[in-house]
């Protein structure tokens, strides 16, 4: 299957990285968004096609424009794929490729199986790529690049449609894995959302203590890099929590069993107990390869 044309339903800051990104591989891209402003500025930048359109429109002469496209991104938060899905599917291409870039995938994948027509594909995905910044204006074309981009193929996908997006996602720069919704979900609720948890739990600690506005003017590299992402958009967020909740509270007692360890260790002055925690927290990251990388990119919406 060749990809000529993609449409990317929303332009926010992972959805207008996705245009710059495709467009500059040289695929054809069509704009859809809730903001004509945003349609505009991505016009002008020679982003989307001169075929992009408001998806409140109820024109359907311009809804059928989306059978332009092989593959179609809806690049949303989680809890608004679905309704959009549901009033756009009706105009997709047979046989078009459909992924998302949500951060949560069962609810997605039970979901989109129903609402879309039939003869077209999901694929869920989840690029592991994004800012605590929202909006086109902080997009970027290389947002991708190196990032590990996650796909949950629906159950009975092709393998050739899997591939078709395995190519996409490399082209973008990205790199691909295949995993279930399921892994996905217990996965990502460790690596991703967790760290959304604890750096917003703890800017709201700070924000607690006595003549904590007065203090933050003395913060160093390692509160402002831990609460980076506590700056992240609430809506994203409400819907992640939403729907991946479950997972997302096994990692959190985890955690707390882990901070009442070092508590314990820190209040009983046991350097022995304290040295053990941090050794095994150093091995983790150094066997991840992720120690000192620093990767400023990685707020995985």
């Amino acid at each position: 299957m060749n990809i000529e044309k993609a449409a990317v339903v929303g332009l926010g800051v992972i959805g207008g990285s996705l245009a710059k990104a495709l467009n500059a591989a040289g695929v054809e891209v069509m704009g859809i968004d809730m903001d004509d402003k945003t349609l505009l500025k991505a016009r002008k930048d020679g982003v989307i096609s001169p075929d992009s359109f408001n998806i409140n429109c109820d024109d359907e002469k311009q809804l059928e424009l989306l059978k332009k496209a092989d593959v179609v991104f809806l690049a949303l938060p989680v809890m608004e794929i679905v309704p959009v899905a549901k009033k756009i599917s009706p105009f997709f291409k047979k046989g078009a490729i459909v992924t998302d870039t949500g951060s949560t995938k069962r609810f997605l994948l039970n979901s989109l199986s129903f609402e879309l027509t039939k003869g077209v594909k999901f694929i869920g995905g989840h690029p592991m790529a994004g800012s605590e910044k929202s909006g086109y204006e902080h997009s970027r074309k290389d947002l991708f690049q190196n990032a590990p981009y996650i796909l949950t193929p629906a159950p009975g996908s092709s393998e050739e449609s899997i591939d078709v997006l395995k190519k996409i996602v490399s082209k973008i720069g990205a790199i691909p894995y295949v995993i279930t919704a399921e892994e996905h979900d217990r996965i990502i609720a460790a690596l991703s959302h967790l760290p959304q948890v604890v750096a917003t739990s703890l800017a709201a600690t700070v924000g607690e203590l006595e003549e904590g506005g007065e203090w933050l003017k003395l913060a160093g590299r390692g509160f402002k890099d831990t609460t980076r992402i506590a700056a992240s958009s609430f809506k994203m967020w409400r819907d992640v929590f939403i729907t991946n909740g479950d997972e997302i509270i096994k990692v959190i007692r985890l955690f707390e069993k882990k901070l009442r360890e070092l508590a314990e260790a820190i209040e009983s002055k046991d350097e022995g107990r304290i040295r053990k925690i941090f050794c095994e927290a150093k091995k983790c990251i150094e066997r991840g390869g992720i120690c000192g990388r620093g990767h400023r990119r990685e707020n995985e919406d």
